[in-house]
């Protein structure tokens, strides 16, 4: 499989994350501030200890790309960079500290403005999302994911992934959205109630992923997002690029 190395540092950074944001998730032993005085953004001791991680993995192993995270300060030499990694160190924080488990780990490389590698990991459900441009898209859970480090590439391939099609009628989709936009939005309400089924998860990138899957067929938001919250975007657009219909 192309781009190895990468993928080898990207997937080592986020399951040490992910222990960590366990650790916190479990022990709820952390403090929370806000970016916004209106309480809109929280962010806990958990985000920036995973942002540390995460950075010095990554950075480490290729200090000439470009580092963008939700948690540190930007630095804008990364847009003279061919190459940059975009990350969102805990998506769902909210989540997070209200004990709901859909959080993610994200991580997007990009190189000449192009997705090439895209990392999702959901630590509580132990589901780690990965793909590469144009070498296919793989989920990993449970005792697959802790035996990882065990296989080959061929036996990797065995775990690659392919999106369900489409279905026939927008009656018989599935579709993701949230839950307060729904209650808040009266427009969103009549627009999600003529699918099949709606569903709800929290993290933007977990329900980004779900959709790759096929877990859903469509995802809808009104709310405005962030650089973060749209690499996750862009993580979903690889996955999707490597999945065969």
């Amino acid at each position: 499989m192309n781009r190895c190395r990468e993928f080898e540092v990207a997937i080592s950074a986020v399951l040490e994350a992910g222990e960590v944001l366990m650790r916190y998730f479990k022990n709820k032993n952390y403090h929370i501030t806000y970016k916004s005085k209106f309480g809109k953004s929280p962010v806990t001791d958990a985000d920036i200890k995973s942002n540390e991680i995460l950075k010095k993995n990554i950075v480490s192993a290729f200090p000439d790309d470009g580092w963008f995270s939700e948690e540190t300060a930007d630095d804008m030499l990364r847009l003279e960079k061919r190459r940059v990694w975009i990350v969102d160190p805990l998506d769902g924080t909210k989540s997070f500290i209200r004990g709901v488990s859909e959080f993610t780990i994200s991580i997007a490389l990009v190189e000449d403005g192009i997705p090439i590698v895209g990392v999702v990991y959901n630590p509580p459900g132990e589901e780690l999302y990965f793909a590469s441009r144009g070498n296919g898209a793989y989920l990993f859970k449970g005792d697959t994911l802790r035996g990882l480090k065990n296989l080959n590439v061929e036996e990797i391939k065995d775990y690659r992934f392919y999106a369900s099609k489409s279905k026939k009628s927008v009656k018989e989709a599935v579709i993701i959205a949230s839950r307060g936009e729904i209650e808040k939005n009266e427009t969103l309400k009549n627009l999600v109630g003529k699918f099949g089924e709606v569903r709800f998860r929290k993290s933007i990138a977990y329900k980004i992923v779900s959709v790759a899957i096929g877990w859903a067929d469509a995802l809808v938001s009104l709310s405005s997002k962030n650089e973060w919250d749209i690499e996750s975007i862009f993580k979903s657009t690889l996955l999707l690029q490597n999945c065969r219909y």
